[in-house]
């Protein structure tokens, strides 16, 4: 049974992830044509979050693995917002599709390779989570921590090459965005083993509270993020506009 802090925390959770959807869907009415997708995405995240937290606040997505608690729905969060974070991320990253063939069936294995590694790496981890027997479930979390360093090596590979050859606002948007998550992402496998399905070194308490905050940064903050970030080029774009004309007048 959870106390009436680690409800509240939850409680806090649920409602931090409520507020950024409504944040990201007033940010989406300024949405510049061709990226509404992004805003579209970002709530997404946001709401799938939110309702995560509020079943855990409820009392559902916790089931009883021997003497602890496995929040199981923040497992059924991540699988589906952390494939949404990482295309955010890469449709940052790269240009449109100027022709199919070859092209698009590159960039297809990008994407695919991407969110299937992500995938498995959150749905190793839940094996890892659910077991109780210490080389099973420390052999899992070993294959999702692999899994991960391929996802963050793709990030910071391929992708940010594509970032690096588009320039200007575009790298350096691409650039800050990825420091944000890949750092953010680092404390998820640290707190595993910190936390209660690892060596219990935190307190149920403590992981619930770390979880909700690096939750929070790492869906409504980069939501947020983003969301801004393709505003700031939006305005940027409509200044340079702005000043050729005149001296085009002239």
């Amino acid at each position: 049974m959870l106390t009436h802090a680690q409800h509240a925390v939850l409680w806090i959770g649920c409602a931090g992830m409520g507020l950024g959807a409504l944040a990201i869907a007033l940010l989406g009415r300024g949405a510049p044509a061709g990226q509404k997708h992004h805003f579209v995405m970002s709530f997404t995240v946001c709401a799938l979050a939110f309702t995560a937290y509020y079943a855990m606040a409820n009392g559902y997505g916790i089931v009883q693995v021997g003497t602890r608690e496995e929040f199981f729905a923040r497992y059924v969060d991540w699988v589906l917002t952390t494939p949404l974070l990482l295309a955010g991320l890469m449709m940052i990253a790269l240009p449109p599709l100027t022709s199919g063939g070859e092209e698009a069936r590159e960039r297809l294995a990008l994407f695919g390779g991407v969110v299937g590694a992500d995938a498995f790496m959150i749905l190793t981890g839940l094996f890892a989570g659910l077991s109780n027997n210490n080389p099973v479930k420390y052999g899992f979390f070993a294959i999702s921590c692999i899994a991960f360093l391929i996802v963050i090596a793709v990030i910071w590979g391929p992708v940010r090459n594509a970032a690096l050859a588009q320039g200007g606002s575009t790298e350096a948007l691409f650039t800050r965005l990825a420091t944000v998550l890949t750092v953010l992402w680092l404390i998820y496998p640290v707190l595993w083993i910190l936390g209660t399905e690892g060596t219990k070194t935190l307190s149920l308490t403590g992981e619930i509270v770390v979880f909700a905050v690096i939750d929070l940064s790492a869906k409504v903050g980069f939501g947020l993020l983003l969301c801004t970030g393709i505003l700031a080029q939006k305005r940027g774009a409509v200044t340079r506009r702005s000043s050729v004309a005149p001296a085009a007048a002239a």
